[in-house]
Parts: structure tokens; sequence; C-alpha cells
């Protein structure tokens, strides 16, 4: 026994990969489980994620403490319209700096030169003020104080029209929204998401010319507080003074309420979810199913081993560092496919899907996890190992 444990010491090469590695072809088939696994996870977080970074791509560049919308609005996709006068109880509180309506409506959108019409979002605001607190929208936003113009989400879908293309030539670029004629004075970026495949800025004037909507109605409202104003705290102290048509939120909590939109009342945001506790439980059977027949090959292998004075504990650690180095190969591998994944879903969809240190930390638990569960799935069969054979 003193000669089986120098021996064991003195092995540079653990025992677990020398049987890994004597079956190549299952070790390969091992190796794509897991890889599989680890894009289906990355996938379907990213996309999940996407999904509500997505939602709330414009909202968040808003430069206020402060959003108000209608009060039975549920989500970006149905906001209502309400009385822009509902604004005006703002204004009477000395710690607001000002309030400004924005408009917010889906449009049909053709661009010049193509027969058909898409849905695209119009944003209206006053572009004399800082509504948005991104630098290619303020450096653009003045020249939409000349009616008809918009500023154009690069963005956008391709199937809204070559438009980045083509404004790096000289000639002017016209659309037409709502069957109105409006001309593209610059580009910006706000991105697209699940609800909307394109996207626009404009004036309030130009907003009114393009929708059919009712002047004196707006979407959203915006309230700007003084600095070191806490927004929470102020919000608390009118909430009873609200109009009650109306629903006002600190701009966090309304993000956060238009994310809590997509996760509880869409079912794409379960659908995702799903999908990434199915690939989890596909992995883990492939691999399962991969241990468990390594484990009936060398059956044998154990019960020397058992005959050796090796204990039961020390083969199923076998078994399980077996798990651990497939996990470790296989999710570099399947983390390097999901990079390559997300950059073909975010080139051909615009969505913000991107790999982040978090999520490849998270994912690489869970592909451990799931490598561990079919670990001791399999160590069931080595109850079969009998020492006693060695010697029959």
């Amino acid at each position: 026994m003193s000669q089986r444990n120098s021996w064991w010491k003195q092995s540079k090469i653990p025992i677990a990969w020398l049987l890994l590695a004597r079956f190549r072809v299952k070790l390969f088939t091992a190796l794509i489980g897991i890889v599989f696994a680890s894009i289906l996870l990355h996938a379907q977080l990213g996309l999940r994620s996407a999904l509500f970074e997505s939602s709330i791509s414009i909202f968040k560049t808003f430069n206020a403490d402060i959003v108000v919308i209608s009060k039975v609005a549920v989500g970006s996709t149905s906001l209502q319209s309400f009385d822009r006068n509902r604004l005006v109880i703002f204004d009477r509180y000395p710690e607001v700096v000002d309030t400004t309506p924005v408009r917010y409506d889906f449009v049909r959108w053709r661009y010049a030169g193509s027969r058909e019409s898409r849905l695209a979002i119009m944003l209206g605001f006053d572009p004399r003020l800082r509504i948005f607190n991104q630098e290619d929208i303020l450096k653009n936003q003045s020249t939409l104080l000349l009616p008809g113009r918009i500023l154009y989400d690069e963005l956008s879908r391709r199937e809204f029209g070559p438009v980045k293309k083509d404004f790096e030539k000289p000639k002017p670029l016209f659309a037409f929204v709502n069957d109105q004629r409006a001309r593209i004075s610059g580009l910006v970026k706000l991105g697209t998401s699940f609800s909307y495949d394109a996207s626009f800025l404009t004036s309030l004037s130009t907003f009114e010319l393009l929708s059919d909507n009712k002047t004196d109605y707006i979407e959203i409202g915006l309230v700007k507080l003084f600095p070191g104003t806490d927004a929470v705290s102020f919000l608390r102290r009118i909430q009873a003074n609200l109009p009650s048509d109306v629903q006002a939120y600190t701009l966090q909590d309304f993000l956060d309420f238009e994310k809590g939109y997509w996760d509880r009342s869409k079912p794409i945001g379960f659908i995702f979810a799903f999908n990434a506790v199915l690939g989890f439980t596909v992995g883990m059977l492939i691999l399962y199913q991969i241990l468990y027949t390594d484990v009936s090959n060398h059956l044998s292998d154990f019960s020397t081993m058992l005959a050796l004075a090796f204990t039961y504990k020390r083969i199923r650690l076998i078994v399980f560092q077996e798990s651990l180095f497939l996990a470790v190969i296989g999710y570099p591998i399947g983390v390097f496919g999901s990079v390559l994944l997300f950059e073909f879903i975010s080139s051909v969809t615009g969505l913000p899907v991107r790999m982040s240190t978090d999520r490849v930390l998270i994912c690489f638990l869970i592909v451990l996890l799931m490598s561990s569960c079919s670990a001791l799935m399999a160590m069931r069969k080595l109850d079969d190992a009998n020492p006693i054979e060695v010697f029959e």
C-alpha cells in the first residue's frame, strides 16, 4: 500500500485525465456537449439581457430626474397620451428646475426610393433644451429647429433603407413619415429593441406635422430637479397632489418599470429563461451519458483499484475530476463560440448582445454545477465495481 501511495504522489498526470484521453472520440463528444450547453446558456442569457437593455436604450439617455407617464400605461409599447398641462403642477415646487414634454409614437416610415413602409418610433422634443445626455444628439439637435428635419438612428435595421451609407453622399436625404416628407439632417445612435426596429428624433412642431395626434397631449413628461434634491423623497412628498390620470417615477424607477414590463407581462423573457434551463438540462444529460459510459468501460479498472486499497471515496473523486476537466476545457471554447454568435446577432438585428465578465463567471459556475450533477449521477455505476472479481 505504501508503494501505491508513493506512485500516486509521484504521478504527474491525473488518473482522471488518463481515463478521459483513453477514448478520444468520447472525449470529443463530451466536449461538444459542454460547448453546446455553454453557447446555449450564453445565447439565452445574453438575449434576455439585450431584451431589457434595448427596452430602455432611449429612455436611459434622458436628462431628467423624474418621468411622468399616463396612469394606464404598462410599458413603452402602450404609452397613452395625457394633457400636457398635467406638468404644470410640478412647476409649483421650488425644487423643480423645469418640466419638458416629450412625444412618443409609432409611425409609418418609408425611405425615399422604397415602396415598402414599416413601423418606426418617432420621438418629439424641444431641440432648444438639453433633453438627452448623449453627445451625438446634443451635437445635431440644433438642426431640428428647421421644420421637417429629423435625426435618424443609424443602428436601425437595414430594411429601413441604407440611410447611413447614403448620408455620406453630398445630396440631401428624405424619408416619408405617415406619407409626409421629412429630411434627414443627422445621424444618432439609439439602438433597436424587441418592440421596434428603427427610431428617429424630431422637434415638437415637426412631430405634430408628421403625426395625427392631438397637439395638446403628450406621452412623456420630464422633470428636472435642482442638484442635491432627492428625487425619491420629493416624489413621496408630492404623490398625493398628483393628478389621478398620471403616474410619476424617478428615472431609475421608470427604467426598472420598463424592464419589469418585459420580464413579467411579455412571454419572451420567460422563453429566454426557459431555454437557458433547457440548455442546462440537455448539457447535463449529454455529459451524464458520456461519464456513465466511461465508468462502465473502466469498471474493471476501478475494481482493480479497489483491490489495490483505493477507497470508494477516492474513485468517486476521480469521476468528479473527469467532469471538471471537461468543464474547464470545453467552457472556453463555448465562450469563444458565444462571442462569434453575439457579433453575428448584433450585426443582423442591431440588438445590444454583448459578452460581459459577470455573465462569463455566472455561466462558468452554471457549467460547473451541470458537470457536477452529471458526475454525481454517473457515480452510481461505481456501486457495481467489485474488488473480489479481480481475484476470481
